[in-house]
């Protein structure tokens, strides 16, 4: 009976008696029960096909497809999928006559041979729904239009040791003020490692964590991503390690100890005022510190003298000369082509800015909307190192909001919710943009948007269409509301993204991590953290240095290193201090600061990375064109290349400066210094503390007698030194 006959019936039992009010209400909930029942593309079929990955970027879902068999990629394009798997080859994928028969059933069942291999069985709820939606007349039926959508986990009793949670997500749709449970509709990944997690069933979705630490599961429905973290607590780990009664918990230490606390963890003692003392030097001016500076911290007083050395590295010059270096590597500097006048006003740009400790967000703001003669104003460079509209949007995602938006290029983007209309709409503002020598705003520029095969409309990422770029002054005025986007404190991108990143600068990874990687399926270990860093840097002005002082005088910056105890834990806890390497350019100065060699320029004064310098090649220097941050190395200096070993063991950077008349070692032997104080010398040097007598003594006692071969073995265990990771590490 179809619903345009309720009227007649209803008003004919209406006529009789109360009864029919009774029949004609019965009929109607009925009725619509099997209309809603009945199932729809985008709710039910769509999701199914999730579920089962045959629109994964492995299967149909690819940009090429699979046998002539095109889906978008996580079902990103509903209408697209429906004429696909409907009208597309004479509708032969399915067969109302005699739906279980319909190819969309049988190959992924396995009745049919299919190299995706089975994806359900014939007989499975699956095939079920399929065989309905078939013989209903495959409607496409109402758009979904996902207002919301929500995940949550419920802890449930274990079954053994381990928890076990029940996944729920709740969506709201085409404007429904009610939440409707699609637990069962979405497709809930686990993490790829197969030892993390284990499904206790499928429907309801319930699962049990198999391994102590953090846990990501990722949750798709309708196009929408969103992310779950679950935590499994850590076997008891003994004694609380106490940090320095001189050290004070900050709030971002009881921010991190909110986290150790969940997963039962205790964090490691607080490492000695001299190794924090190399530390903070090499994170604050790219330098260990030398002799000089060694021996004055050693006369402050304990309970200040780390609040002063803080504060004494933010004045110094160096402080400005490291950080043009770390914003030259964020905005990916490199030479403008066949222009050293650009090139030169560009880089003087960087090092003006930082060494007058400008606000970095006036500094960003100045990178994306100049304009002018690029020869006098060297912000409006930043706009040349990009040769087109789209490597200028993916510039600005990754520089200045910290997200990968060239994924939606070719697709809606997988892990996260910018779509191929936010990607081309956002180089479609930046195509109103004329990146010649004079950098000025032009009207009439398009760039093609590879879903629609039409010019793309300017649009901000996830937020409105702009106006058309008919002219110059409409062109600009979309820069305009671009640059208002990216800078909003109301809801604040830039200060997020940079407060990220310069906790990562000073800890080796992100509270989001990778720094460049922002996205709604990876979320900061500790939200309210970064929450709280965006917050005190947008205080601040933006300067990096008032974030960069508040960790360096936390507990959770001062801890020690990692140690067989905690080695397999997961870091982004920050029990301990995991390894950093030195950057390439900053372990080139270090080398011959420890030695005692002075030279001509600082290798962390070259912002052009192209500067020629075998030696900073082989150490991996950035040469990518885009911001980078090389010192955020996984695994600390034991990740080199063979070629990297063979010429620090061979190549002329150690050994020459090692063999150097200027070295410490040569002029200590050639002032008659003893074999102690050269030995006690090097420590100092090297590691920024004394050796332990212990560690004396046992170099002491290999020292050959011999004076023609004394200096060939203290040149030997000076190249030992500083290949140790203790050298190479901070």
């Amino acid at each position: 009976m179809h619903p345009r006959h309720l009227e007649s019936i209803g008003w004919y039992f209406l006529g009789r008696s109360l009864l029919g009010v009774v029949i004609w209400l019965f009929l109607v909930v009925r009725i619509f029960a099997q209309e809603i029942s009945e199932p729809t593309f985008e709710l039910d079929v769509l999701t199914l096909l999730t579920k089962h990955g045959c629109n994964s970027g492995a299967c149909h879902g690819a940009v090429a497809g699979r046998g002539e068999f095109y889906l978008s990629l996580w079902g990103s394009n509903p209408k697209a999928d429906y004429d696909q798997i409907v009208h597309a080859f004479k509708s032969r994928r399915v067969r109302f006559a005699s739906p279980e028969e319909s190819l969309l059933i049988a190959k992924p069942s396995g009745r049919i041979a299919h190299e995706g291999q089975e994806r359900f069985e014939p007989d499975s709820p699956t095939a079920e729904t399929l065989i309905r939606w078939i013989a209903a007349g495959a409607p496409f039926g109402p758009s979904l239009g996902v207002e919301d959508f929500q995940v949550s986990a419920e802890p449930i009793e274990p079954s053994s040791d381990r928890s076990g949670y029940r996944l729920r997500a709740s969506a709201r749709l085409n404007g429904s003020t009610n939440l409707l449970d699609v637990s069962d509709r979405t497709t809930w990944e686990t993490e790829p490692d197969g030892d993390s997690m284990g499904w206790i069933q499928q429907s309801p979705p319930t699962l049990r964590l198999l391994r102590p630490g953090r846990h990501w599961i990722t949750a798709r429905f309708a196009g929408q991503v969103r992310s779950l973290v679950l935590i499994e607590r850590y076997p008891d780990s003994g004694p609380v390690s106490a940090g320095s009664a001189l050290d004070p918990m900050s709030w971002i230490d009881q921010e991190v100890q909110e986290g150790l606390d969940r997963a039962n963890l205790k964090p490691l003692a607080i490492a000695d005022d001299l190794t924090w003392l190399r530390r903070v030097s090499l994170d604050f001016v790219g330098r260990i510190p030398s002799l000089g500076e060694i021996a004055e911290f050693q006369g402050l007083d304990p309970s200040t003298r780390k609040t002063q050395t803080v504060d004494r590295l933010i004045r110094s010059e160096a402080f400005g000369t490291y950080w043009a270096y770390k914003l030259a590597r964020w905005v990916g500097f490199r030479p403008i082509a066949s222009e050293p006048e650009a090139t030169d006003a560009f880089e003087q740009y960087l090092r003006r800015s930082a060494g007058e400790r400008r606000s970095w967000k006036q500094i960003a703001q100045e990178l994306v909307l100049s304009t002018g003669d690029s020869h006098r104003e060297g912000a409006a460079n930043f706009a040349r190192l990009a040769s087109d509209p789209r490597v200028h949007a993916e510039r600005i995602g990754s520089v200045f909001l910290g997200i990968r938006i060239g994924c939606a290029n070719c697709h809606n983007h997988p892990l996260d919710r910018w779509t191929q209309d936010d990607y081309h709409g956002l180089a479609a503002i930046l195509a109103g943009i004329d990146r010649g020598r004079e950098v000025r705003y032009s009207g009439g520029g398009q760039v093609t948007n590879l879903r629609t095969r039409e010019a793309a409309i300017p649009r901000l990422p996830g937020q409105e269409f702009l106006s058309l770029q008919s002219d110059a002054k409409a062109a600009q005025a979309n820069v305009e509301r671009l640059s208002a986007w990216i800078f909003d404190e109301q809801d604040p991108r830039f200060a997020t993204m940079l407060a990220n990143r310069l906790w990562g600068t000073m800890m080796g990874r992100g509270l989001v991590d990778p720094v460049d990687d922002l996205r709604e399926t990876n979320p900061a270990s500790h939200p309210r953290l970064l929450e709280r860093l965006a917050k005190s840097l947008i205080d601040a002005d933006y300067q990096p240095s008032s974030i960069l002082k508040l960790i360096a005088l936390s507990q959770t910056y001062a801890r020690v290193e990692v140690d067989a105890s905690v080695s397999r834990l997961d870091p982004s806890f920050y029990a301990a201090r995991e390894p950093k390497a030195m950057a390439p350019e900053v372990l080139y100065d270090a080398i011959h600061d420890a030695l005692g060699l002075s030279v001509e320029s600082r290798a962390i004064g070259w912002l052009d990375p192209t500067t020629p310098s075998e030696s900073l090649d082989v150490l991996g220097r950035c040469g990518r064109m885009v911001g980078c941050s090389p010192e955020l190395s996984r695994g600390g200096a034991t990740q080199r290349s063979l070629g990297q070993q063979l010429h620090w063991i061979n190549g002329p950077l150690v050994n020459r400066a090692i063999q150097s008349p200027a070295s410490f070692i040569r002029q200590g032997c050639g002032l008659g210094a003893s074999d102690a104080e050269i030995l006690a010398m090097g420590y100092l040097r090297f590691f920024g503390q004394p050796g332990t007598q212990e560690e004396l003594r046992d170099w002491g006692s290999q020292i050959p007698q011999q004076t023609e071969e004394k200096m060939a073995w203290f040149e030997d265990w000076a190249w030992s030194m500083l290949s140790s990771p203790r050298f190479l590490n901070h």
